[in-house]
């Protein structure tokens, strides 16, 4: 039955995502007795797995929620194709206070910029990967792209006329976009360009991960260096780059008509905030996205800018 299911599914969602549909189904299936079939799990016992086996387990709310997920899924497929009658997992999420709580994720502060900055990543996560956070830590914070879109990025996506890029796909429709680079990240992709050999612009990067990410390996080493550096947990990650950047739009459409919500929605990949523009618009000039990432002078923080613009001895 779970065969089947996941070959309906196979291509519309990640090896990743199939993985730990997978792991979380045959945890659920080991818990229950040998006999038992799909259509005799009952809301009751669904709800008792979720209180007995996996709040009892010590993972984070957001673990937890996620098997849920995986067995909801199936369930609604199962109702669907008229295995079941219902979906006992539906409802079933778990926002109590058991189990490990996670700190909401959040944009860095200054001074947590400031140290990620001000050291070599090398000395962590030795040269091959260090040399890479080094530039991705920069890029990351002055065009709040993804990881994944940066570690993604062929030197043919660079418009080097405009000094920008382009993100020709990502995690939504709308990560699709034009990326004007600032003053202080353009040479970071000048040197990038000049030195790749393989089309990519962060050059010899290995896939890997069961989906084969060009960010796996680094989004692992960018751990070990972040909590090298700031410690464990503090709510932040790669990703908190891109809620500073954000949080930097914000505060710079106080001090720049150049900065508003469309530009912000334009430059961050997210749909616009008007229905009119998100079904009508063909998108802003790059002259108007150019305004508003030369705006960001106004709002980093003197003592980022310093640091964002040093070079990493022997790149």
């Amino acid at each position: 039955m779970m065969a089947r299911w996941l070959k309906e599914i196979e291509g519309v969602q990640t090896k990743q995502s199939l993985m730990q549909h997978v792991l979380a189904i045959k945890e659920f299936a080991q818990s229950q007795p040998a006999n038992c079939t799909v259509d005799r799990i009952s809301r009751r016992i669904a709800g008792d797995y979720v209180s007995r086996v996996l709040m009892q387990a010590g993972g984070s709310q957001k673990t937890v929620n996620r098997k849920i997920s995986s067995m909801s899924s199936m369930w609604r497929w199962l109702r669907k194709r008229g295995f079941v009658e219902e979906n006992p997992w539906q409802g079933q999420g778990s926002f109590g206070s058991a189990g490990k709580q996670e700190r909401p994720k959040r944009a860095y502060e200054a001074q947590e910029l400031v140290r990620l900055l001000n050291v070599d990543p090398r000395t962590v996560v030795g040269a091959r990967y260090g040399l890479v956070l080094f530039d991705l830590i920069r890029l990351g914070l002055l065009t709040g792209c993804r990881i994944g879109e940066l570690c993604q990025l062929r030197v043919e996506d660079v418009i080097e006329s405009q000094q920008a890029f382009r993100i020709p796909q990502g995690k939504t429709e709308n990560a699709r976009r034009v990326m004007p680079v600032h003053r202080l990240g353009w040479p970071v992709i000048q040197h990038r360009m000049a030195s790749s050999s393989d089309g990519w612009v962060f050059s010899g990067l290995t896939p890997a991960g069961p989906d084969g990410k060009r960010s796996w390996i680094v989004v692992k080493r960018y751990a070990t260096f972040r909590q090298a550096i700031l410690g464990q947990g503090g709510g932040v990650d790669f990703h908190s780059f891109r809620r500073s950047f954000a949080t930097y739009l914000e505060r710079a459409s106080t001090h720049s008509m150049a900065v508003n919500s469309s530009v912000i929605a334009e430059l961050i990949g997210h749909v616009k905030p008007a229905l009119a523009l998100a079904v009508y618009s063909s998108g802003l000039v790059p002259q108007q996205l150019r305004a508003a990432i030369d705006a960001l002078d106004h709002v980093i923080e003197p003592e980022v800018i310093r640091h964002l613009g040093g070079k990493l001895r022997g790149a």
